[in-house]
């Protein structure tokens, strides 16, 4: 054993900690495959820090819906809340979507993500619609991201997604999974995602036309636009009105609340969030548990959607707040 490798096992010992025997052998991972059957859930949380509060939710209202599992977004359509999350504590663990009025009350209509009996999306991550292309919606499980085509309207008439799958895209350009979003650029229809990261996160803005013919984010000419962005996006927000992207992230891994609004133009012709006049507000929140989804409900109330159990629907009005220390735990 050298001089170094003694210093070290030495220093292993004084801190309790055990040190492995030379002959121990090499730890084998498994294959990816069998990877990707483990609840990414498992995996022990980030640890907290501290950051910088500057905004609040106020008048807030918090509603409990533990059927969603780990909650992973929402979407707004027909004057309908559409809540998505993880059943991880379901046998086998699968998807679900729900269906709430615009009080978050359960209509009592929802959509495991099964096919055949089987679980087919685990940890749908975005849900979004286009008159051309219809209903998509992201999966992602151990950094991988799959994007599946639906019929909406049939996967709400058997409850699962038996017949309503028309199709997949491997989201094969991302880091860390998926979280479509259809936006409206110069005229043309596109499909943003965005990365869960924090080297060099992008927002990447797809031709749909193109993913679907090819089945893969990484084939030529489905990336048409790249935008460098801030880190660990969960979900994207379109203002189609306005023509801003809001990003909804952490503020650290796997911990925090923050909005990031931007000009979607702008942030195109600059290729950087943080370009002049690309950002037009910024809004980081005190809560320390793990935001997931973002979508304003109307003119002044906000719905957010977080991985807990329990409050993990809150509704109110987003509005700037004094700076102020936001320490670990802080809900």
């Amino acid at each position: 054993m050298n001089r170094r490798r003694r210093s070290a096992r030495a220093l292993a010992l004084a801190l309790g900690l055990a040190w492995p025997a030379a002959t121990a052998p090499a730890r084998q991972l498994p294959p990816p495959q069998q990877q990707q059957t483990l609840p990414s859930l498992a995996v022990q949380p980030p640890s907290d820090d501290t950051w910088t509060a500057d905004a609040v939710v106020d008048r807030a209202a918090t509603v409990s819906d533990p059927t969603l599992g780990a909650g992973q977004g929402a979407a707004v359509r027909d004057g309908k809340v559409y809540a998505y999350g993880d059943d991880y504590q379901a046998k086998p663990r699968v998807g679900v979507i729900r269906e709430l009025d615009l009080d978050l009350k359960p209509t009592g209509r929802e959509v495991r993500l099964r096919r055949d009996g089987k679980p087919l999306i685990l940890h749908p991550t975005g849900l979004t619609w286009d008159a051309r292309f219809g209903t998509f919606l992201g999966d992602t499980v151990s950094q991988k991201a799959v994007i599946y085509r639906l019929d909406w309207d049939r996967a709400w008439l058997d409850g699962c997604l038996d017949s309503a799958v028309l199709g997949t895209i491997e989201d094969d350009a991302a880091v860390n999974g998926c979280r479509p979003q259809f936006v409206t650029l110069g005229g043309r229809t596109l499909l943003a995602t965005a990365d869960y990261g924090a080297v060099r996160p992008e927002i990447r803005l797809l031709d749909p036309e193109v993913a679907i013919r090819a089945g893969r984010t990484s084939a030529p000419g489905v990336v048409v636009h790249r935008v460098l962005a801030g880190a660990w996006n969960q979900n994207l927000c379109w203002d189609a009105d306005r023509g801003r992207l809001t990003c909804v992230e952490n503020v650290i891994e796997g911990r925090g609340w923050r909005l990031d609004v931007l000009d979607l133009a702008r942030a195109v012709a600059d290729g950087r969030a943080d370009g002049p006049g690309v950002r037009v507000a910024r809004f980081t929140f005190a809560p320390h548990d793990e935001l997931e989804g973002y979508v304003p409900l109307d003119a002044t109330r906000s719905l957010f959607v977080t991985s807990g159990r329990a409050d993990n629907l809150v509704v109110g009005v987003v509005r700037p707040a004094g700076p102020r220390p936001s320490p670990p735990g802080t809900r």
